[in-house]
Parts: structure tokens; C-alpha cells; sequence
């Protein structure tokens, strides 16, 4: 089992409507202990993950979304991946929509208006200051596009162009969303930390890494 954290821009898109949304947070595993008010919560949709290739060279299969997207029904949002600090929001419900020639998860995500940083938590959403959104998720191998094999053991490169193939590799056996997250800067082709990244990808790329989450031992990919 693999870990794995993807970013893109975040896509806010229309926001739906409080009221017809609350039937589906009630109906949440582990829904609110108190029911809540269409005038109790702020809710918002975001493209939260497509089948676009990354900037790790990974890509979803578009078939699996529908799946990834069951997945992250009730899972927590974050700000920058920290699980320290308490969940600012939570995903649930959406759809699986078309945007520019990609198929991308597009999850309802709602929080409550009481809380202490929700205004500011708002107004930083709505006034494009946090504009991107990353996902962690575990899958079981990542897949060479090139051969099939797993990447970490063939002699494929992501990123590297074979004929007129680009190899990047499949995240195949997707099994949890941990979370996803909202963030300032996503990881982006072509900028100077991803050239780096790249070079120590290829210096590790037939080692293993673990590391321990939550009781369990994940491997963690080289990215």
C-alpha cells in the first residue's frame, strides 16, 4: 500500500444550495451530533482530482473516479496537509464532471459558521487567496503507461518521452482518501523544485520507503 499526496488548482465552482445539501451531510458516516441548519454552514464544490497527468507524472485511471470520489464522501479537509491541527471542513456527495478535455471529481464540501475561523476560512476561498487543493490517498502500484509493470522496477523514467509516448505512471488499486487539502501552491510541471525532485526520484527509484500513519505501514513513493 502506497501513500500519496496529488495537488492541482482548486476549480471553485458555483456554489450549491445549504438546504438541499443537508440531507446528504446527515446521511454522513459519523454525521453531526446535531442537526444542522441551511443557515448553520457555508458549502462549496471544488475539482479536487482528475485524470489529468500530475506533477509527479501519476495520472487516475478515468475509469476509477467514480470510485475515488465514493471515497472521499465524509473525508476531511485540511489546510497544507497538516493532521495536527483540527479538519476545517468536510467533503461529501459531487459529481464526476468534464473540464478542459479532463475528467476531474468534483466533491461538495461544507463547514459550519460558528466556528471561530470561518469567515476568514471563507473569505480566503471566495477572494482567490487558497486556489489550489491536493488529495492523499493509498493505492497498491503504481503502473508504468510505458510497459505496465511497476514503475519502481522497470526501466521506464516518468516524464521521459519514448517515440511519441510520454511515460508517466497509473495509480492503480486506489483503497482510501485520507483527506484532502486546500492549499497555496500545488506541485506543477516544469518549475525548479520539480527538476530536483525528479533527480532524486531517479536515484531511488528501485528502493522502498515506509513510513507509519494512523497504526499502519505505507510505502511511501519517491517523487
Amino acid at each position: 500500500m502506497i501513500l500519496q499526496h496529488r495537488s492541482h488548482p482548486l476549480g471553485l465552482l458555483a456554489t450549491p444550495n445549504a438546504h438541499d445539501a443537508l440531507s446528504e451531510i446527515h446521511a454522513l458516516p459519523n454525521p453531526p451530533l446535531v442537526p444542522l441548519q441551511d443557515d448553520e454552514i457555508h458549502v462549496r464544490r471544488c475539482r479536487l482530482a482528475g485524470d489529468a497527468i500530475d506533477g509527479h507524472f501519476g495520472c487516475f485511471r478515468t475509469s476509477d473516479l467514480d470510485h475515488i470520489l465514493h471515497l472521499t464522501h465524509g473525508a476531511p479537509a485540511l489546510i497544507g496537509h497538516n493532521r495536527y491541527a483540527i479538519a476545517v471542513a468536510r467533503f461529501f456527495g459531487g459529481s464526476v464532471e468534464t473540464h478542459q478535455n479532463h475528467r476531474y471529481i468534483v466533491p461538495n464540501f461544507y463547514w459550519p459558521k460558528a466556528h471561530s475561523g470561518a469567515e476568514d476560512f471563507r473569505v480566503l476561498l471566495d477572494s482567490g487567496i487558497i486556489t489550489e487543493a491536493s488529495i492523499a490517498f493509498t493505492f497498491q502500484k503504481p503502473t508504468c503507461s510505458v510497459c505496465g509493470h511497476d514503475i519502481r522496477d522497470c526501466e521506464h523514467e516518468p516524464g521521459t518521452m519514448y517515440g511519441q509516448q510520454l511515460c508517466h505512471y497509473w495509480y492503480d488499486g486506489v483503497d482510501r482518501v485520507l483527506e484532502g487539502s486546500f492549499v497555496y501552491r500545488g506541485s506543477e510541471p516544469g518549475t525548479g523544485i520539480l527538476s530536483e525532485m525528479r533527480s532524486s526520484r531517479r536515484g531511488l527509484k528501485h528502493k522502498r520507503m515506509t513510513m507509519r500513519l494512523d497504526g499502519k505501514v505505507y510505502e511511501v513513493l519517491p517523487m
